[in-house]
């Protein structure tokens, strides 16, 4: 695939120095670096088989852990990173959905919890090279459009809605295919319009010059 000019560098294209490596090095010393070892929330959470948050918790943790541990190339936060990877790999369902929930109450999950993992899935694969994310995204994605034509947004899904499209413009890049364009379409017809929320504050609220 062509490099196109607003392309993001690759970790193996640039590398932190000086004190911004030190500013990394500082938050995998803590808390962002250690999630996995201290919150019951990530480190028992249900996307890796445990009986913990199912929801937003870990994918919002490795979206944040892996590039991390990419860019300061620390083998043991890569492995821990990879743990979490291979039991989310493991585990989509037959028909692609991807999340740790039952059938029975997948009309009822939030499906915002997968924007966030489609993006730390393709933040993976960019950073690893591993081979299975694109297929297994496709089908995840293909399976969210079709729980999407029955199932609208809701909540926190259609707060965030254009949180997916950085994930539906990464797939169509590698399969150009127009239902993702179309679900992209749906997705900005389902979700919040800001614009339209703020509007009234500007006229009740104009703008000093």
């Amino acid at each position: 695939m062509q490099r196109r000019k607003w392309d993001p560098f690759t970790h193996g294209e640039i590398k932190p120095l000086g004190w911004l490596k030190q500013q990394l090095e500082v938050q995998a010393a803590g808390l962002p670096g250690n999630l996995d070892m201290i919150w019951p929330d990530v480190k028992d959470s249900a996307w890796i088989g445990g009986n913990a948050d199912s929801w937003e918790r870990v994918p919002y943790w490795l979206d944040g852990f892996i590039p991390l541990a990419y860019l300061l190339d620390n083998d043991d936060m890569k492995s821990r990173a990879q743990l979490y990877i291979d039991s989310i790999v493991a585990s989509q369902q037959e028909d692609g959905f991807v999340c740790p929930c039952k059938p029975e109450d997948r009309n009822h999950y939030d499906m915002w919890a997968f924007f966030l993992i489609a993006k730390v899935l393709i933040q993976y694969a960019d950073l690893s090279g591993d081979k299975r994310i694109t297929p297994l995204l496709y089908r995840a994605m293909k399976q969210f459009d079709t729980h999407n034509k029955r199932v609208t947004l809701f909540n926190w899904g259609a707060s965030r809605w254009f949180e997916c499209i950085i994930s539906i413009i990464w797939l169509y890049e590698r399969y150009p295919e127009d239902w993702l364009l179309d679900l992209a379409g749906r997705l900005e017809m389902q979700g919040l319009n800001y614009e339209r929320l703020f509007n009234p504050f500007r006229e009740t609220f104009p703008r000093k010059e």
